[in-house]
């Protein structure tokens, strides 16, 4: 493997980690949040472990594809994946009260 191939894949690898980092703190924070509000209860556990799954396997999945390509189109294959972890994580986050809300009110 190609020392700039390497990396490449450890700087996307970082960055990705602050999205499995935020994905983290949001599994942590919420719960205790809705415990402490008395909605324990209605806590989106699944959406918050997808929260934390979505940075490990876009990053994966770019890494699987980009096997055998040119170093730019694995620049954009974990561009790509780094998007879409993030807004994952971040629309996740937004999703949890809208949730909260829909759940409660029924």
């Amino acid at each position: 493997m190609k020392p700039s191939v390497i990396l490449l894949s450890a700087l996307f690898a970082l960055l990705h980690l602050w999205a499995l980092f935020q994905g983290v703190s949001n599994l942590v924070a919420i719960p205790t949040f809705y415990a402490q509000t008395g909605l324990a209860p209605y806590t989106p556990w699944w959406l918050l472990s997808l929260g934390v799954a979505m940075p490990l396997l876009t990053f994966a999945a770019a890494l699987v594809i980009g096997r055998h390509r040119v170093l730019s189109h694995r620049v954009a294959l974990l561009v790509v994946s780094l998007a879409t972890a993030n807004a994952f994580v971040l629309t996740a986050g937004a999703l949890g009260p809208i949730l909260l809300a829909l759940q409660a009110g029924s």
